[in-house]
């Protein structure tokens, strides 16, 4: 099998597989005690995408069997999903998770389906436009900013200040990706203004990976007041990582030093 074909399917499903599992914790971890069949549908996900993480350390060979699998229990884990926003939205059903959270987790699972309907096919993901991403990981991580301010006690006026600027930065970057992916129309696939986005983005990310960082850390010293898990801080490090790791693909520039697929949590 193409060895680039694998290393690239490694590095993905390492990274995704990762997220997925997180977010079946954090699931779990958010429904109420009463909520029984939905806490043990996020069990059995939490245990399945664990199995799944340890087959990527597997041989290679195997890396055709676990696409599919993957797939299909993307496909489970999508569905599951969008049941708990659909409950959420229309009945008295308790889950201490907003629906944009939830919603934000739907849009990160679609990306890896996008990306496993390449590697199902053994091809190599293409390089997708930096617009594609910036759509997808601003918005995301005004999520993250958002959540940490919600997740802080009212008396961390200056973290929750600085956590709200966050998101609002991200706010920014997206709607303004909104509209440059209008300009794409033109078929210029570069110009002055998104190279300057890049940039832009591209450092507020690193200041917001430098503030996560600081908050794992007051979190696991236990300085911190708030609700927030270290586990979160790790899952958003990661996800914010991958951002830049293919913005840097996307823009043909140096790859970031931290590392997508590292996590300081098995």
């Amino acid at each position: 099998m193409n060895s680039i074909y694998t290393q690239h399917a490694i590095f993905e499903h390492t990274f995704w597989i990762r997220v997925l599992k997180d977010h079946s914790q954090f699931i779990l971890d958010a429904l109420a005690e009463k909520e029984k069949e939905e806490i043990q549908m996020a069990k059995t996900f939490i245990q399945t995408f664990t199995t799944l993480l340890d087959s990527v350390k597997g041989p290679p060979n195997n890396i055709e069997n676990l696409t599919m699998e993957a797939k299909a229990q993307a496909l489970s884990l999508k569905e599951f999903k969008l049941s708990l926003l659909k409950k959420h939205l229309t009945t008295d059903f308790t889950i201490h998770l907003t629906p944009t959270f939830l919603n934000h987790m739907v849009n990160e699972l679609d990306e890896y389906l996008l990306i496993l309907n390449y590697l199902e096919q053994q091809q190599v993901p293409p390089t997708f436009h930096e617009l594609h991403h910036h759509l997808l990981w601003t918005l995301d991580a005004a999520g993250h900013a958002g959540a940490i301010s919600d997740s802080l006690d009212a008396v961390e006026k200056k973290l929750k200040q600085k956590s709200m600027q966050f998101s609002t930065h991200f706010e920014h970057f997206y709607l303004k990706a909104v509209e440059l992916t209008g300009y794409l129309r033109t078929n210029l696939e570069s110009f002055p203004a998104l190279k300057k986005m890049n940039k832009d983005v591209k450092l507020e990310i690193e200041l917001f990976q430098v503030f996560l960082h600081e908050i794992e850390e007051l979190e696991l010293s236990n300085e911190m007041l708030s609700t927030f898990s270290p586990l979160m801080a790790d899952h958003m490090m990661r996800e914010e990582c991958y951002y830049l790791t293919k913005l840097a693909q996307s823009t043909n520039t140096e790859n970031p030093s931290c590392d997508p697929t590292s996590s300081n949590y098995k």
